[in-house]
């Protein structure tokens, strides 16, 4: 079989291609999506809200039953 060697600046030539040129597409796409007004922001929570209180059903369930 031909033995072939890979080029090391072919090898990171094609890996800037199939790598970072679509990631700077994406970033672009999101970059004028948000400049359209297409994608809104994230709203700031309430100044009351806090992320340590968790009121859910299931974490308060045990506590509520009675015992018979």
């Amino acid at each position: 079989m031909n033995e072939t060697t890979a080029n090391p600046v072919i090898v990171a030539l094609l890996f800037i291609l199939r790598c970072l040129v679509p990631l700077a597409i994406l970033f672009g796409i999101s970059y004028l999506l948000r400049k359209l007004g297409l994608v809104a922001e994230t709203p700031e929570p309430p100044t009351d809200y806090d992320e340590k209180e968790d009121d859910s059903p299931s974490k308060n369930q045990n506590v509520t039953k009675k015992e018979s």
